[in-house]
């Protein structure tokens, strides 16, 4: 199966959900290490459905509007999502930051100027930490510490791994600009 499949079964095992959800839930609460393409879910939920891995629902609207189509997992899909989980990982290299090739230039820029470069990521980075600092403090409260079967258990594991990556781009951008500042 493709990831995008694994993708849409982690958030389905969690609650039944509308295509639309689903994107838009891929690009929130996985965006930081999973995005997904506009055009992606709705045809693999097609495929998932004629697979059993999932089942479609018609859900009412108290409007005007036509049912929401929701897809929720099935037995089927559950027990591919948790083969999955516990299979090893496929290990690929897949870091494509922007800013990293620039630092690669770095020689070839003056330091004051890959100095202030340097500081915007920091900011940048800052910002993501702060977004995840929240986000854990938001969800951390709500947390059934003594339930391991809460969901919430594995979505502040990926939040403490966002905030860790965030920590340590920025202590490595202060780094290089203690470095540039040598020069």
């Amino acid at each position: 199966m493709s990831s995008i499949r694994y993708a849409i079964l982690s958030l389905l095992a969690r609650e039944p959900l509308s295509g639309y959800d689903i994107k838009q839930y891929m690009n929130n609460r996985l965006g930081p290490f999973w995005k997904v393409g506009s055009n992606q879910v709705y045809p693999e939920l097609s495929k998932m459905e004629a697979e059993g891995l999932v089942q479609r629902q018609a859900v009412e609207q108290h409007s005007y509007r036509p049912a929401r189509k929701v897809y929720e997992i099935t037995a089927q899909g559950k027990s591919e999502i948790i083969d999955w989980t516990l299979a090893p990982a496929n290990f690929e290299l897949n870091l494509r930051d922007e800013f990293l090739l620039k630092t690669y230039n770095a020689w070839l820029v003056e330091p004051d100027n890959m100095i202030s470069s340097f500081m915007e990521e920091r900011k940048k980075h800052v910002e993501i930490l702060e977004t995840y600092q929240m986000k854990l403090a938001e969800l951390t409260p709500t947390l059934d510490a003594s339930n391991s079967k809460d969901p919430l258990n594995s979505t502040i594991f990926i939040i403490d791994f966002g905030l860790r990556h965030e920590q340590m781009y920025i202590e490595w951008c202060d780094q290089m600009i203690q470095k540039l500042k040598t020069e």
